[in-house]
């Protein structure tokens, strides 16, 4: 009987601008064909990039959409129903069940698809040269680790609180059509921390380490626009984020602090004229600062279908209320990422709103125009100012991020913290992680969408989605 590697397309084929991710799979290849060469795993692996940008995924759901609606980055309009349920923490009512399963399913299917790769990688291991092996290798077990690691943000308790026996979500390492058993909070980090450690080594002679992020590779294209794959760098920072979600600063900082060294080089700061309104092509998303990204050739309809304020009804679009977002800004209109973000304002039946402007294109050819961020090089600061012990060194990595924004240095008067709870406000617009920073900080009240300055109470049940009654199918 034939084996398969079973691929989700979700219709978004990525073209033009790398050869490597032109690739157009069939919805099941065998897997004895596939991986009896070596572009058959570049096929195979370029598949998981592409299935990353799925709706149930970071093409949707954990970017711009639903994770941003629950941490009240917008003004949902009641009529607009399933939205609302989602930003009134409503995780049972039918559309946001159904929303909540298609992520675990997605997720876990995903996760099933790279083990797969894995489990070839030592089976057909005389099709791969050294290089390509521990590329493949390092690659798929940082995927791997992503992608578990955000379950874990979404379907596994506050970190903090767990108590160390109970069973939260699976963990796979190996391809198995069986479920695997839970595990408790610190296995499953443990885990993520393992595959995390792994992919490091395996990518040490990552080709990111002697050429920019973005650089083409004439000679092999796999080896090229590594910001687009999980590289050394996006590998070093996932190991900071997961290793402060777990409390354990030591090992972010240090993980952190690796990134930060090669800033200036690897990831510089974008500069005014890149961003600037009366620039031809403005790069809205800070391309030259992203650590990891996605690639989708239709992100502009992402703008169109949700953010177009001159052609949207405010029932069909996410848009947040003008004030509230000065506020948070701190009235500082010279911010970068104001500037970039959401500088157009617009009226609806008397009420004042922002219109988001991120995912906005002028030339969809252009590459920082189909990229979804998924790690950015400033979160490497942030998280080295909230490990650093000497509070001098900690305001240091902060206004490093601030004045690569146009903003003076923080007030000797505010706290580290507090100052972080703005930033990541501010940082990450379209990108998830708000929500997943106010459960690592297990706060009671977060931000408001509706009060400028306010905020709404979240309780612990809402930090946590649901597992869905039948994930027995799902992984």
């Amino acid at each position: 009987m034939k084996r398969y590697l079973i691929l989700i397309i979700t219709g978004v084929i990525l073209s033009s601008c790398n050869n490597w991710l032109d690739v157009k799979p069939n919805d099941r290849i065998s897997e004895d064909a596939t991986f009896s060469t070596q572009r058959g795993f570049e096929m195979a692996l370029n598949g998981v990039y592409i299935d990353l940008n799925d709706n149930a995924l970071y093409g949707q759901s954990l970017s711009y959409e639903l994770l941003e609606i629950i941490a009240q980055r917008y003004n949902i309009n009641k009529d607009a129903d399933s939205r609302y349920q989602a930003m009134t923490f409503n995780y049972r009512s039918l559309t946001m069940e159904s929303k909540i399963a298609n992520i675990w399913e997605t997720g876990y299917h995903l996760i099933s698809n790279i083990n797969l790769i894995l489990k070839n990688c030592e089976e057909r291991r005389e099709v791969l040269s050294d290089a390509y092996y521990n590329l493949i290798k390092g690659e798929a077990l940082a995927l791997r680790a992503y992608m578990h690691f955000d379950l874990f943000r979404l379907y596994g308790p506050v970190y903090q609180l767990a108590d160390g026996v109970q069973k939260t979500i699976p963990y796979y390492k190996e391809f198995r059509l069986v479920v695997a058993e839970s595990l408790t909070a610190e296995d499953f980090m443990k885990a993520v921390m393992e595959d995390l450690n792994a992919a490091a080594t395996y990518l040490k002679d990552d080709p990111i380490l002697e050429q920019k992020p973005q650089a083409v590779n004439d000679a092999n294209a796999f080896y090229g626009w590594r910001v687009l794959r999980m590289n050394y760098y996006a590998v070093k920072l996932l190991q900071a984020r997961a290793a402060l979600y777990m409390g354990d600063k030591v090992t972010a900082l240090e993980a952190a602090k690796e990134v930060i060294a090669v800033q200036e080089d690897k990831f510089p700061w974008v500069e005014n004229a890149a961003i600037s309104s009366s620039s031809d092509n403005p790069d809205r998303v800070f391309s030259s600062e992203l650590v990891f990204a996605l690639q989708n050739v239709n992100r502009g309809t992402i703008y169109t279908d949700y953010f177009d304020w001159e052609n949207l009804k405010i029932t069909s679009m996410l848009a947040p209320l003008d004030n509230v977002v000065t506020t948070m800004f701190e009235n500082r209109l010279s911010d970068y990422r104001y500037k970039a973000y959401m500088s157009s304002t617009f009226s609806n039946a008397g009420t004042s709103y922002k219109a988001v402007n991120k995912y906005k294109a002028i030339n969809a050819d252009t590459l920082y125009n189909q990229m979804i961020p998924m790690l950015r090089v400033s979160e490497a600061y942030y998280i080295a100012a909230e490990c650093e012990e000497d509070e001098t060194t900690a305001k240091a990595y902060l206004n490093t991020v601030l004045n690569a924004r146009d903003l003076p240095n923080m007030p000797s008067y505010q706290s580290v913290e507090g100052v972080l709870d703005l930033e990541y406000y501010r940082e990450f617009w379209l990108e998830g992680q708000l929500f997943f920073y106010y459960k690592r900080k297990n706060y009671p009240e977060i931000y408001s969408a509706t009060e400028p300055g306010g905020t709404v109470p979240i309780s612990y049940s809402n930090y946590v989605f649901p597992i869905p009654e039948s994930e027995t199918q799902y992984n």
